[in-house]
């Protein structure tokens, strides 16, 4: 019967840090350094026993005033979520903070679940233990991913703290007040939901159900956060696929013969804007070359591209395409990002305006102004875009206030 027991209690926490490893798409982290942050997390248990027996000594963390309300807020911040969030916080911070290893920012919320899953991890063994299968089940569905959940608020403002350094107070005193907050709300509602259950059954219900709307809101906030921190946007990026929408695929007409002695279709040469109009394109060089000397105009597969590396935040590299048939039509001018990969920035937030997808579904920034069609403002209104995404990002903005002037 034991052995089964403790499978029951280890098995949740397994299940959510494999998830968490293989969510780390790019560099996956160092075994013994995972296994030893959630070897810190179990001791940290022993630290929050002599903590709270300390604490007791100065006022009652777990009083019984006969005021439910009082008597659970101070349990619940008092005698749990402010000293284990303490204690996770601090550890986390010892053991990744200076380490050579924490070089992306996925891995803030990696090491910060392994160190809370490892606290989880012991505590679920004892209830268990205690208490049996049955409430093996209700943590495995509650308790456990919840503090996998608090796990993740800290090793994200941690990250923010750790390559945002110019914010790096504030982020680090979200990464210890969130998780506190949160876990005090959890442990909050359960306490007050049982102890009214005898002389207020119909609070204790209303409470129930605040309860399990609180933990359906940490599972859409921990993966928001996590589908954030694990897109390609805080990393290398992948190039965008080739540009190719615009390349020429009208019907064969006819066939040429090639060194091999077989013949190879042949497509319709097609004029391009530059062609017809070359004091247009002329222009249009002049004018990006005095604003952007750095960047590359080149013409490939018929194309005229103009690329544009951008540092602001983090490293952006811009590709602004010119269709064939630019005549200063808006819908011709497309600012696709190649660095980081704007189809993965689209899986952080579908709703990001200004974007749209062309016929192979790849994804660019439709920005140019309808009154000033040219590849200047294009190229403008793509930086002022990574502006306010990189403050969007960073939560300095609402996405409603994500508007290009």
């Amino acid at each position: 019967m034991i052995p089964f027991l403790l499978m029951l209690s280890v098995l949740p926490s397994a299940l959510i840090l494999l998830y968490i490893y293989k969510r780390d798409k790019y560099e996956q982290e160092p075994l013994p350094l995972l296994l030893k942050a959630f070897g810190l997390g179990t001791l940290s248990v022993l630290c929050i026993v002599v903590a709270i027996t300390l604490l007791n000594l100065i006022m009652n963390t777990e009083p019984n005033t006969g005021n439910h309300f009082l008597d659970s807020f101070v349990t619940a911040f008092f005698s749990a979520a402010i000293p284990e969030e303490c204690f996770k916080f601090l550890f986390l911070y010892l053991l990744i903070w200076k380490n050579r290893n924490f070089r992306e920012r996925f891995d803030g919320i990696i090491y910060a679940v392994f160190v809370s899953l490892g606290f989880a991890t012991l505590e679920n063994i004892m209830y268990v233990m205690q208490y049996g299968a049955g409430v093996a089940l209700v943590r495995a569905l509650t308790a456990v991913p919840a503090h996998a959940l608090f796990g993740v608020a800290m090793g994200y403002y941690f990250s923010y703290a750790k390559f945002l350094p110019e914010y790096q107070t504030k982020y680090l005193t979200r990464s210890i007040c969130v998780p506190i907050v949160l876990h005090g709300v959890y442990d909050f509602l359960c306490f007050a939901e049982e102890k009214f259950w005898e002389s207020h059954p119909g609070l204790s219900v209303l409470l129930l159900l605040m309860f399990i709307g609180f933990v359906v809101f940490l599972w859409i906030q921990g993966f928001r956060k996590i589908r954030k921190m694990s897109a390609d946007f805080y990393f290398t990026g992948i190039p965008a696929n080739e540009v190719q929408e615009y390349i020429n695929t009208n019907g064969r007409t006819e066939t040429e013969a090639t060194d091999t002695g077989t013949t190879a279709p042949v497509f319709p040469y097609l004029r391009n804007w530059y062609e017809i109009t070359p004091a247009l394109l002329e222009r249009e060089q002049d004018e990006i070359y005095a604003k952007y000397p750095s960047a590359d105009i080149d013409v490939e597969d018929s194309i005229i591209k103009v690329e544009l590396s951008v540092t602001a935040n983090y490293s952006w590299q811009i590709c602004l395409t010119y269709a064939r048939n630019y005549r200063k039509q808006k819908e011709a001018l497309r600012t696709y990002i190649l660095q980081p990969d704007l189809n993965e920035l689209v899986g952080i937030a579908a709703e990001i305006p200004y974007i749209k997808a062309d016929l192979q579904g790849n994804y660019y920034l439709d920005v140019v102004a309808d009154n000033k069609v040219s590849g200047v403002n294009a190229l403008d209104n793509a930086l002022q875009w990574i502006s306010l995404f990189e403050k969007w990002v960073n939560e300095e903005i609402e996405l409603n206030q994500f508007v290009i002037n």
